[in-house]
């Protein structure tokens, strides 16, 4: 909580970087954190490095987007969002660092607990391997539609609906890949969540903080995408195709029948 509390200080700068640009920055921190506190067994590196990687990747896409991507005004879509003067943001950035805290806390339990054997190794290592699927295809889902939009730009087009690639199934694919990797790095944490060598009632607490950031994060992914299709339909909903687009793909899950 205290390394997103520091990142979250951005807010300072810009009230929604809260969401952003910390959002990026504390997982980056957290995962680092584990990789230089102890050298640990490489399982426990993999996941620690799956969040710093998740982190640094995040914070590196909206820093280009937001300040170099072509065409793409993000200050002043920022700017019109500081509402709150600054200290009064102070409240937020502490109840967003102890979220932040929620939904890496597997990372941590993970670290606590190792080195992990036996089956919990074996769910530890299916956790990573798919938080590192949601990892890429998030990544290959934003950097996708943000070309997309870049050529529309410069070819003075109107703007339109991503349809090609990852969002030719999913409406909303960089939110999947979002809950995926978080799907896979509590999963790769619930092992240690559940870990015989501690008492019950630590179980129970490390089952409590992990699932409030699972669930957390889900409520965030799920609401996000039910204001976004309220707004694409009513924005493209004239455009060709957009019938057809519509019952060919899902909202979050790629539709693959």
């Amino acid at each position: 909580a205290g390394i997103a509390a520091a990142a979250g200080t951005l807010a300072y700068i810009r009230q929604a970087y809260i969401f952003s640009l910390s959002y990026g920055l504390s997982m980056l921190g957290i995962g680092g954190a584990v990789l230089l506190a102890s050298p640990g067994p490489l399982l426990l590196q993999v996941h620690a490095g799956l969040v710093a990687a998740y982190g640094g990747r995040l914070f590196a896409f909206l820093l280009w987007r937001q300040r170099f991507q072509p065409g793409y005004d993000g200050e002043a879509r920022l700017r019109a969002l500081d509402k709150t003067p600054r200290l009064k943001r102070t409240p937020i950035i502490l109840s967003t660092a102890l979220f932040y805290a929620l939904m890496s806390s597997p990372l941590v339990y993970h670290f606590q607990s190792s080195p992990l054997s036996g089956v919990g190794a074996v769910v530890s290592t299916v956790g990573c391997v798919v938080a590192a699927v949601g990892l890429i295809y998030e990544a290959v889902a934003d950097q996708q539609k943000s070309l997309f939009k870049m050529a529309l730009r410069a070819d003075s087009k109107e703007d339109a609906q991503c349809t090609s690639g990852v969002y030719a199934q999913s409406r909303h694919a960089n939110y999947f890949g979002e809950l995926v990797f978080w799907s896979g790095a509590t999963l790769a944490g619930v092992p240690a969540v559940l870990a015989a060598s501690v008492p019950l009632w630590v179980r129970a607490i490390r089952a409590v903080c992990s699932g409030l950031g699972l669930a957390g994060i889900y409520f965030i992914m799920l609401s996000a995408t039910k204001r976004l299709e309220a707004r694409q339909e009513e924005k493209y909903k004239s455009s060709a195709g957009f019938d057809d687009y519509m019952k060919n793909s899902n909202a979050l899950f790629p539709k693959l029948w």
